[in-house]
C-alpha cells in the first residue's frame, strides 16, 4: 500500500509539518481499507507511516509530486499533524506522467486532484513506478512478513560485491514481483538480522544448506572483496558435491574469479536487462523446484 497526500497549497511539503483537517484523511480510500484504519489507534499510526508515500498537489498548482515518509502523525479532534521527510531521487513522476498512471496507482475519481486529502491505495507502488522505469529505495518494496533468516530457506540467493548494487537493485524489484518477499535472499532487505556476531557463518549456512539456488555475480571486485570470498566458500563445497544446478554465473565483465574457468558457463550481465536476468533466475528456480 501506499499514502497519496494531495494539498492545494503549491508551498506545502517545504519540511515544514502539514495540517490537515481530520474529515479529509481517508477520502478517496476503499472502504475496506477506511474500517481497518479509521480509529486510527497507535498500531493503525505505526503500520500507516510504514507506507510510501506520493505527496502530490491540485492541479491549480501545476506542480510535479515528490517521494518520501511520514515521520509522525498527531491526531486531534479536528485536525492532523503530519511530518514528513522528501526524500530525493534521480528520476521520480512528473504531474503528467501521475495523471497517466492513474488507473495503475488507484486514482479513480475525477476530483482527486481537485480536493486537498490524504489516501491510503492498496496498491503495490514499487511495482507500478518500476513498470515506467522508476526505481524506490529498497525499503519501498511491498510490505514483507518478517522471517527468522536463521533457519528460513531460500529459493535463491544473490553474491555479489557493493560496487555493483546499483546493477543489482533492478534485478531485485523484478524478483520481488516474479518469486515474492522472502524466497530470495539479499542483504539489504534482512539488516537488522546481519547485525550480529559470527556472521560468516550464518552466511555460509544461508548460501551453502538454505538456498535451492546461488546466483554469483562475477567481476573483478567479487575477488577483490573478503565477504564475497567467505561467501564462495560455501559455493565451492557446493561445486565439491558435484552440484552444479545450484550455481548459477552473471559475468559482469573480465575479471578473473579464482575457483571459476573459462569452460564455465554464464550469463553475460553486459547484454541482457533486469527483467530478462531475473527471468533467466526464475527459470533456473522453477527447474530445481520440479526435480
Amino acid at each position: 500500500m501506499y499514502n497519496l497526500l494531495v494539498s492545494a497549497d503549491s508551498d506545502s511539503w517545504n519540511g515544514e509539518p502539514f495540517i490537515l483537517e481530520f474529515d479529509r484523511f481517508l477520502e478517496h480510500t476503499d472502504n475496506e481499507i477506511k474500517d481497518k484504519y479509521k480509529k486510527v489507534s497507535d498500531a493503525d499510526i505505526k503500520e500507516i507511516i510504514r507506507f510510501p508515500c506520493i505527496f502530490s498537489y491540485e492541479i491549480s498548482c501545476t506542480k510535479d509530486p515528490l517521494f518520501g515518509v511520514i515521520q509522525e502523525v498527531i491526531f486531534r479532534k479536528k485536525i492532523i499533524r503530519i511530518r514528513y521527510e522528501i526524500i530525493p531521487l534521480k528520476s521520480f513522476l512528473t504531474s503528467v506522467l501521475l495523471r497517466e498512471l492513474e488507473f495503475e496507482l488507484d486514482i479513480t475519481s475525477k476530483w482527486e486532484f481537485n480536493r486537498t486529502h490524504w489516501a491510503i491505495k492498496n496498491v503495490d507502488l514499487p511495482k507500478e513506478l518500476y513498470a515506467k522505469g522508476i526505481i524506490l529505495p529498497e525499503w519501498a518494496f511491498r510490505e514483507r512478513k518478517t522471517v527468522d533468516i536463521t533457519k528460513h530457506n531460500f529459493d535463491v540467493a544473490l553474491s555479489f560485491p557493493g560496487e555493483i548494487r546499483d546493477f543489482i537493485l533492478p534485478i531485485v524489484a523484478e524478483l520481488e514481483k516474479s518469486v515474492g518477499p522472502n524466497s530470495y535472499f539479499y542483504d539489504n532487505n534482512y539488516k537488522a538480522q546481519l547485525a550480529r556476531p559470527a556472521l560468516d557463518l550464518l552466511l555460509q549456512n544461508i548460501y551453502k544448506d538454505r538456498s535451492k539456488l546461488i546466483v554469483v555475480f562475477l567481476c573483478e571486485k567479487y575477488q577483490e572483496k573478503n565477504w564475497c570470498g567467505i561467501e564462495f566458500n560455501a559455493i565451492r563445497q557446493i561445486i565439491f558435491a558435484k552440484q552444479h544446478d545450484k550455481i548459477m554465473y552473471i559475468k559482469m565483465d573480465n575479471g578473473l574469479v579464482e575457483g571459476v574457468f573459462q569452460t564455465d558457463g554464464y550469463i553475460d550481465g553486459r547484454i541482457h536487462n533486469a527483467k530478462e536476468i531475473a527471468e533467466f533466475i526464475k527459470t533456473r528456480i522453477e527447474l530445481l523446484t520440479t526435480d
